[in-house]
């Protein structure tokens, strides 16, 4: 059990074998019993359920609810007034909660206990299975309250004072519960995994092998050898070819050539370093040979203006520069460097490490405690103490969300299927990544789109609504997100600058849907396309016909190929979609292992050692041996992604100042001896004012079905948001402002100024960070940050003022908030000075303390109701409520209160506010 009341907040979560959510096979039967100490007499109950119900009480029915059958319509159901509370003071109940009441006579027994039974009917065709708020209480002896019903001699009064505090511990231990019934769940796949993992390690330690420098940290040992041999190599070079060479020519064959025969690989032909440059491609003909204009192809093509593929081709000077590169030689000088292009950055600071290790981990800042007691401590081991910590976290997991959702393109929606939504298997995720689940077993398990789709599972990945081919669009997406291979423009001809075709998507395709699958006529080009390119080829071709099949079929036998061994790491050899998993995730496919870690090494050091991250073809690594180390250490330490987060945090690179210029840099200029300046991840920011300011996040409930009359597959909930990642698109309100959400609305305007979006139709490799005047307006004058600043009736904020001994404190406490460290010397005084005009009298003498008047309850907007006037007049009620703001804490004079309110929002309003330092 969850409690020793007659009180359920809801039934527990639902998993499948290998412990992923699912759905309940309901309707579902819940019984509720207990040996309770009832007084003789007659006495009157009252039960709460949302369905049909009923109580006994020792053998007899007490009361009963009706079971819920009629379909409302959509949008025009009339509004539900406001319950009222049978009694002054008792709780009302949820919204179309049935309220009844019965009557019993407990007669003197033995034991004096009555047995109370309660059988409930949750969920049915149509219907979610939820409980709403269930409750069972009898009226007080003096008539006056109800109390409700718990085991033995246990009484709780219906109110909300007392009841909120043990639905909130319910709440807790039901997550406990979930949490245990998952994992147990989840054993059973564990002795497969372990012998994956095994075989895993094994091959990757007879062939991966690499020398590390000690006594060095790994990382920094390779960062170090590459800048040394740099260095080396611009001495040798010749100063003045060198800067004729990377200041002519080779911006000539970046720009013009690289797309094609740099990033990409097309024809079998690279042009970015010049041992590539002598190789033939698919022709077979040298690109350059040395010397020699008319035996290279490069310079053929070049002025036969077949290459590059556009329609200006190159300028009479450039081309001239080509040819006297080659009649030279061909030489490719080592670039020159400068001291501040390999300068090694300082090791920041311990308040600039604490700030930046807890947003990288936790994705939120330290409270003011946690701030002081790190940088109190002298010991030389705690930054790598409090690395431990933060990765042992069960936070870690919120913090890395919104990387995972962007990476996957999750995209559920609240009312209507739209472009490529998906259910929300966030869950999954989340339970994923708060479980520490491999992520060879985590990508697994999304492949194999395993538990419910609708209710959290990893099938709700195989969602792609309103799609042509929703198969082909989640190939794309694990092809880009796990192997570096770009499949977008595949998905209606062969790829223009890569050498992955529509095959190639179509056979992934093919794979996740165990059977041939064919290509839909919406999503080829047009004949009329090509009818119009008559003056030069078409850089695209069309290799599939419409309707023509293409069976399940591994396509990327270079990076694995598909045989026996393959059907080691399977349960299921004839499975296609679980072979497409196990060759995503083999070891000998070390494409994975490394995509994954280069990924990580992105979100911590703001550029990956392969870039683009998503899209490998033609790429290099800047470090091809830190990359292969790192891949070797996720793989033989069982693809544990905070083994991996740990060796990059505890390196010095990762600790150094944020000046790196690496992600504008050529893999050969890469260098990361400095990781990048970082801007703060929208969820960041969110999750930064309300931890700052004390104030959980507060916002409705992300549906607008309330009272569990659609199913999950057709009304979605995505809960009460308690952290930024788990908010969703509201774009629905554009259309129908009686289905807004208007305080859920007023934190995701910070969330989209800072490059979030809920519609995510694609993967999102990159958010659009720039700076832009949006958001210092948002974080400035918006509502959330309006609302957060306030010292408002009984929070935090008001608590820490009303609290603090002197305003140098009072600065230190808000510095320490909001920026994890202690003002400096001209910022201590500027706002010590400000908060201690009027410090002495800042509180308001108890016998003129006003009271704060609560504001009266409103009716409940949904879906079966949003339609009615009456609903468009509530949401703008509630509108104006949100914009208004929470009531100031009377407990503060108001001239005071209005300093103190300035210079918080200064300080959520400083530049470093909203940059991982």
């Amino acid at each position: 059990g969850t409690g020793d009341t007659f009180l359920l907040p809801r039934i527990p979560q639902q998993f499948d074998s290998w412990g992923i959510r699912s759905g309940w096979n309901a309707p579902v039967l819940l019984r509720m019993a207990g040996d309770v100490e009832l007084p003789t007499g007659k006495h009157r109950f009252l039960l709460r359920a949302r369905a049909q119900g009923r109580l006994w009480i020792d053998g007899k029915i007490v009361a009963r609810t009706e079971p819920v059958t009629k379909r409302p319509p959509d949008g025009e159901d009339p509004v539900t007034p406001v319950a009222e509370a049978p009694l002054d003071g008792v709780r009302v109940h949820g919204y179309h909660q049935q309220e009844v009441f019965g009557e019993a006579t407990i007669a003197a027994g033995v034991t004096g206990k009555s047995r109370v039974v309660l059988e409930l009917v949750v969920g049915d065709k149509g219907h979610r299975t939820e409980t709403g708020e269930v409750c069972v209480a009898m009226l007080s002896a003096d008539g006056t309250s109800y109390d409700l019903l718990g085991a033995n001699s246990t009484r709780l009064p219906l109110t909300d004072a007392a009841i909120e505090p043990v639905l909130l511990s319910m709440e807790k231990s039901l997550a406990l519960f979930d949490d245990q019934r998952r994992r147990d769940a989840a054993s059973s796949q564990t002795d497969f995994w372990q012998k994956r993992h095994e075989m895993a390690r094994r091959w990757t330690q007879e062939n991966v092998s690499l020398e590390v420098r000690d006594p060095m940290h790994p990382i920094d040992a390779f960062i170090t050898s590459k800048i040394e041999l740099a260095v080396a190599a611009s001495k040798e070079a010749d100063a003045r070819q060198a800067e004729h060479f990377h200041g002519n020519v080779l911006p000539i064959l970046r720009e013009q050539c690289f797309r094609c025969h740099g990033e990409k690989n097309k024809g079998g032909l690279k042009l970015d370093s010049q041992a590539a440059a002598l190789k033939a491609g698919d022709s077979e003909i040298p690109a350059v040979v040395p010397g020699d204009l008319d035996a290279s192809e490069l310079i053929t093509r070049i002025r036969s203006g077949e290459m590059p593929p556009t329609e200006e081709g190159l300028s009479k000077q450039q081309i001239e520069l080509l040819e006297q590169w080659v009649t030279d030689g061909a030489l490719w000088p080592a670039p020159p460097l400068t001291d501040a292009d390999v300068a090694i950055a300082p090791v920041i600071d311990d308040a600039s490490f604490l700030r930046r290790i807890y947003l990288d981990t936790i994705g939120i800042p330290p409270t003011e405690d946690e701030a002081r007691a790190f940088l109190a401590d002298e010991s030389s081991t705690k930054r790598s103490r409090l690395i431990d910590d933060l990765l042992d976290d069960e936070r870690f997991a919120d913090g890395w969300m919104n990387f995972w959702l962007d990476l996957l393109a999750e995209n559920p929606t609240l009312i209507n299927a739209s472009l490529n939504s998906t259910g929300p298997f966030r869950w999954f995720l989340h339970d994923s990544l708060r479980d520490n689940k491999p992520l060879d077993r985590m990508a697994t398990e999304l492949i194999m789109l395993r538990g419910g789709e609708a209710e959290g599972g990893s099938a709700g990945f195989g969602i792609a609504a309103e799609n042509d081919a929703p198969f082909a669009a989640k190939g794309h997406i694990v092809a880009s997100a796990f192997l570096g291979i770009e499949l977008q423009c595949a998905r209606c001809h062969d790829s223009p600058y890569h050498t992955t075709t529509q095959k190639d998507l179509y056979s992934l395709a093919a794979m996740f849907n165990r059977e041939p699958v064919t290509v839909p006529k919406t999503s080829q080009v047009p004949a009329a396309f090509f009818e119009s390119q008559k003056l030069r080829k078409s850089l695209i071709q069309v290799t599939l016909a419409a309707g023509e099949p293409v069976p399940p079929q591994w396509p990327f036998a270079t990076a694995v190929s598909d045989g026996p061994e393959i059907d080691g790491l399977m349960q299921n050899p004839q499975d296609s979609r679980e072979r497409l998993a196990a060759l995503v995730t083999a070891p000998q496919n070390v494409r994975f292992s490394r995509v994954i870690v280069n990924r990580i090494w992105k979100r911590l050091m703001g550029a990956g050692l392969v870039e683009p991250v998503h899209d490998w073809e033609g790429g290099n690594a800047s470090h091809p041996q830190l990359l292969d180390w790192l891949a070797r250490e996720l793989v033989v330490n069982d693809y544990d992604l905070r083994h991996v987060v740990r060796l990059i945090v505890s390196s010095r690179a990762y600790q150094r100042e944020a000046v790196g210029k690496n992600l504008d840099a050529s893999a050969t200029m890469r260098f990361f001896n400095a990781p990048e300046r970082r801007l703060l991840a929208a969820e960041q920011i969110v999750d930064s004012l309300h931890h700052a300011t004390g104030r959980p996040i507060d916002v409705e409930e992300l549906t607008f079905v309330h009272d569990g009359r659609r199913d999950l597959g057709h009304r979605q909930t995505l809960g009460k948001p308690t952290r930024a990642w788990m908010f969703g698109d509201l774009k629905n309100e554009r259309d129908r402002p009686s289905l807004s959400l208007p305080k859920a609305r007023a934190v995701v305007d910070v969330l989209e100024a800072f490059g979030w979006t809920g519609a995510r139709q694609m993967p999102i490799t990159d958010r659009e960070t720039d700076p832009n005047v949006l958001q210092p307006g948002v974080l400035a004058n918006g509502t959330l940050s309006v609302s957060l600043t306030r010292a408002s009736y009984q929070s935090e904020m008001a608590d820490l003022a009303v609290a603090a001994t002197s305003p140098e404190l009072l600065t230190d406490s808000l510095f320490l908030r909001c920026l994890s460290r202690q003002p400096k010397a001209e910022e201590r005084e500027s706002l010590t000075r400000a908060l201690a005009d009027g410090f002495d009298t800042r509180l308001v003498p108890a016998d003129r303390i006003s009271r704060v008047e609560e504001l009266s309850r409103l009716p409940l907007v949904t879906w079966f109701n949003h339609g009615r006037a009456e609903a468009n007049e509530i949401q703008l009620e509630i509108e104006r409520r949100v914009l208004a703001g929470p009531p100031p804490d009377p407990r503060l004079s108001p001239e005071w209160r209005a300093v103190y309110e300035d210079a918080l929002w200064s300080l959520i309003n400083h530049r470093e506010f909203v940059w991982i330092p």
